[in-house]
């Protein structure tokens, strides 16, 4: 089997959905027992203008120039990653997440580089890998890609996402995600806030996992609700919190806009907690079917409201849950093994 050149981002705290790709690309790699070389590019500007042009662009591409070997697969697990495929030598795979749109989390100028960035990548590339068959469409029309250079190969939850035994269900809707107007989170404030109000929901907290510009407005929007005093931010999570904040959970409030895959569903339902979306959301079928679908906030708010009140109907929901969470992923491992192996395109949902 060929070696493999993985180029990823340094890895984030909390974890974004991109670190957990290179990491479900990482554990599929070595149980297959392939010699690879990891390139981490650090692409923030948290640390200032220097560190960024040093560790997204200088070390890295001198690690690239280092590997300019035609018998390697070289893998750029998102799209920024794929910057250098022009000086690369070796077959190039590169992993689109989702379309970005403008206006989109950063800004203008974020924007402008994504799309610079991923054209370099998709037209260099041999191969281009999307995360669901949605994104896969997304992607094929907004890049007019042939249908014979592209696939999708959904990734499943890390394994440390499951039941942990004698953690005990809080009076806690949860929410995770970065805060950016594509995750929609006003749209859980909102549902939270009915919900808050209604009969024996005394106690109940809506707790919001992640950061963002978004986060001032939201502050603000919770005041307005009334509800300031029942939702938690909190900036930053440990893996090994984020495993136990979803079994504390007694829902997870889903209301993002638009997801290439989404991981947050299967990882709650694999923890044993039911989730909740908005039906006319763009997420991938696959992951949300064990999900709650939702016509409004309203709506979320009578849903959750009818699961927290019927602890028979509550279990049926997470059980199925968890078993269809089970099988988002299954065909990951085998499905990039013969990518690298030159077996073709196999769909890896």
């Amino acid at each position: 089997m060929t070696r493999a050149v993985v180029l990823k981002r340094e890895s984030s705290i909390p974890k974004t959905g991109l670190d957990r790709y290179a990491d479900a690309v990482d554990r599929c790699l070595e149980a297959g027992g392939v010699e690879r070389e990891e390139v981490e590019f650090n692409i923030s500007m948290e640390r200032g203008l220097l560190p960024l042009v040093v560790g997204g662009f200088i070390r890295p591409l001198a690690s690239i120039l280092r590997n300019r070997s035609r018998d390697v697969t070289v893998h750029a697990t998102d799209e920024l990653c794929g910057i250098f495929f022009p000086l690369v030598r070796g077959r190039k795979v590169v992993t689109v997440h989702h379309v970005m749109k403008k206006g989109e989390y950063r800004g203008r100028l974020y924007y402008l580089a994504w799309s610079f960035a991923t054209r370099v990548a998709v037209w260099s590339s041999d191969v281009v890998l999307t995360v669901s068959q949605d994104a896969m469409e997304d992607v094929k029309r907004h890049f007019n890609i042939d249908a014979d250079k592209i696939a999708f190969m959904t990734h499943p939850p890390d394994p440390q996402y499951r039941v942990v035994e004698g953690v005990k269900k809080e009076k806690v809707i949860g929410c995770m995600g970065s805060l950016i107007a594509r995750k929609n989170m006003s749209a859980a404030l909102t549902a939270f806030s009915r919900l808050a109000g209604l009969p024996g929901m005394d106690g109940y907290e809506l707790h919001i996992c992640g950061d963002g510009p978004e986060k001032e407005a939201l502050e603000k929007a919770a005041k307005r609700l009334g509800i300031s005093g029942k939702v938690r931010f909190i900036a930053s999570l440990s893996e090994e919190d984020m495993v136990l904040f979803y079994n504390r959970a007694s829902l997870i409030f889903n209301t993002s806009l638009h997801e290439g895959l989404g991981l947050v569903t299967p990882e709650a339902h694999r923890c044993g907690t039911p989730t909740l979306h908005l039906r006319g959301s763009r997420l991938p079928e696959h992951v949300v079917r064990a999900s709650v679908a939702c016509d409004d906030e309203d709506d979320m708010a009578d849903r959750a409201y009818a699961l927290l009140t019927d602890p028979a109907e509550y279990g049926v929901v997470a059980a199925a849950a968890l078993e269809h969470a089970e099988s988002v992923g299954d065909r990951f491992a085998k499905a990039l093994l013969d990518l690298y192996a030159g077996r073709g395109l196999g769909p890896g949902r």
